[in-house]
């Protein structure tokens, strides 16, 4: 069985019912990595071939899915850093920080063999809805929209990390259950 990976949040909803929005031409680096609608169906996917009995498919189904919300939320953590930088503001070190620190974790991760739980003195959901309300004092609203949905994705992928965890845990097979 693949590496379990996961950093304890909360989150009582689950990635499909996630809101679909539309991205706009002119996304940034951050936003144009980020596709709820596919995330959308991707999750729904797996949920289907869970249901019928092929792990295997619904397991690769999931990762794509994990791995699409870690990808973009490191992007949008480095696009935060980099406006923040750009914009003179003194909350940049601590943003660029956290950045950092998600970068080495992801790391970290990809050599890992085992399950793990890591505390990073933050929630980078925070920082991503922090984002999202920059991008709202700056009128776009469609960068908003796309950052905080990006952050209640990644709180979701989180507690599907720790459900798996805790399935493995009990002896019940994770695989495709996010």
């Amino acid at each position: 069985m693949g590496m379990i990976r996961y950093a304890v949040c909360m989150a009582s909803l689950t990635l499909a019912t996630i809101p679909a929005m539309a991205q706009p031409a002119d996304t940034d680096a951050a936003g144009a990595s980020w596709d709820v609608a596919g995330m959308g169906r991707t999750i729904a996917a797996a949920r289907q071939a869970r249901q019928a009995g092929d792990l295997d498919t619904a397991e690769q189904l999931c990762r794509v899915a994990f791995d699409s919300v870690e990808r973009s939320a490191l992007a949008a953590y480095d696009a935060y850093a980099d406006r923040l930088k750009a914009e003179h503001r003194s909350d940049e070190s601590t943003v660029h920080e956290q950045s950092a620190r998600l970068h080495a974790l992801k790391a970290e991760q990809g050599r890992g063999t085992q399950p793990t739980s890591t505390y990073l003195g933050f929630a980078p959901s925070d920082g991503l809805n922090a984002y999202a309300d920059l991008l709202s004092s700056v009128r776009d609203d469609d960068g908003s929209r796309r950052m905080h949905s990006l952050a209640l994705a990644y709180q979701q992928v989180q507690q599907a990390h720790f459900q798996r965890t805790m399935l493995f845990r009990q002896g019940k097979d994770p695989r495709g259950s996010c």
